[in-house]
């Protein structure tokens, strides 16, 4: 017997807003350089400093530091969760919590998934369950704050530019532990964006050395260190 996937209706997050969440986590969690994310340093950042030391929301009550609480192997309950009230605890059941500690993938998805709940999300949230007659029919799919969880995740293991970059599903998978599976949706996600999010260069940022965020009409501002080199091609060549 499994858990009754439940789904919760939410305040509409758009992806491109997610993704603006999850380029905050990457900053604390990868080294300069790295493609790999390390979610243990960020959790550790939200047990130390509170959620609100990543990314705060306009309009959104504080939640403060993160309490991780390690729980018995259930198969009926889920294999992790987040309560927002009277705090916010993440319960992670200790075989997905071993395994995470060894950089399992999979486990590595799980903990990604519900690092988008903690940022993303509060106590307001309302059921959407399989129960016909408690049904709240969400208008989008941001909305909803598994499709929000599910993309933060997308966006906190492999970012696009990084998707664009490798171009691989096994290297990609390689590059980011993730599970080939998921490389493999992601790819595929990435490569049917007609407009992307944020246009990125692969590039590096001629002061830190990172890639390149392209902004909006082709000017250039590192997604590391903030460097506004919208000029530097064309001085360069002077």
């Amino acid at each position: 017997m499994t858990a009754l996937f439940t789904d919760y209706k939410v305040k509409f997050r758009s992806e491109t807003f997610i993704a603006d969440v999850a380029r905050a986590c990457r900053k604390i969690g990868t080294k300069l350089g790295s493609r790999y994310v390390d979610l243990q340093v960020i959790l550790v950042e939200l047990q130390a400093h509170g959620v609100e030391s990543i990314y705060t929301i306009p309009g959104m009550k504080k939640k403060g530091r993160l309490t991780i609480e390690i729980v018995d192997d259930d198969q009926i309950q889920t294999k992790a969760q987040v309560q927002f009230s009277p705090r916010l605890i993440l319960r992670v059941q200790k075989g997905v919590w071993k395994k995470f500690q060894e950089g399992r993938s999979r486990e590595r998805e799980i903990i990604a998934h519900e690092l988008g709940h903690i940022l993303l999300h509060n106590d307001e949230a309302k059921p959407f369950s399989q129960d016909g007659t408690k049904q709240i029919n969400f208008a989008d799919d941001e909305d909803s704050a598994e499709w929000q969880a599910h993309r933060f995740a997308d966006h906190l293991l492999i970012p696009i530019n990084v998707a664009l970059e490798i171009n691989d599903v096994h290297r990609l998978a390689f590059a980011c532990n993730v599970t080939e599976l998921f490389a493999a949706e992601r790819l595929d996600a990435v490569k049917t964006i007609k407009r992307p999010l944020n246009p990125i260069s692969t590039e590096p940022c001629l002061r830190c050395g990172s890639s390149m965020l392209i902004g909006e009409r082709g000017s250039k501002r590192c997604d590391w260190c903030g460097e506004d080199q919208s000029n530097a091609a064309s001085v360069s060549q002077i």
